[in-house]
């Protein structure tokens, strides 16, 4: 009797016949080690009122409604698994963008991604997230909030 699978990135359970994880997506044939998880991002921890509880809200993808809060800095978005931020998807470059704080700013930074970053609708090589910013990376939009 088939035994049923732990994805190595997200931690779903699968069933033995699935190929393919139904929450991050992660091609699950041939799995034959298991991935270690990503540590802790960065060392910049969130500490202020302006921004205490900043996250990001995916509004569209593959994993709609996730929540991915914004604990310390930098933080790593790609198709990369040891991206703080793993968005697995071809549209996404391995390390596609970085999440970092400025003095009092959040901002996000494009790393040389292949079909860039966008800030509210624009192509951006950097830019501040201001509460309600939509932030798309390949075929990923998140909400960004910072309340």
């Amino acid at each position: 009797m088939d035994e049923a699978r732990i994805c190595p990135v997200c931690g779903t359970e699968a069933a033995a016949d699935v190929h393919e994880c139904e929450r991050c997506g992660f091609n699950l044939v041939g799995l034959t080690e298991e991935m270690a998880s990503p540590g802790p991002a960065g060392s910049g921890v969130i500490d202020d009122k302006r921004c205490g509880k900043a996250h990001l809200t995916l509004t569209k993808g593959p994993l709609k409604g996730e929540v991915f809060y914004l604990e310390s800095f930098p933080v790593t978005i790609g198709r990369d698994p040891n991206c703080d931020i793993f968005l697995n998807n071809m549209t996404v470059s391995r390390t596609h963008a970085i999440i970092e704080r400025l003095g009092d700013k959040v901002v996000v930074r494009d790393n040389n991604s292949l079909n860039g970053t966008w800030v509210d609708g624009r192509i951006v090589e950097e830019a501040e997230l201001l509460d309600d910013a939509l932030l798309q990376v390949g075929t990923f939009s998140m909400r960004f909030s910072c309340i």
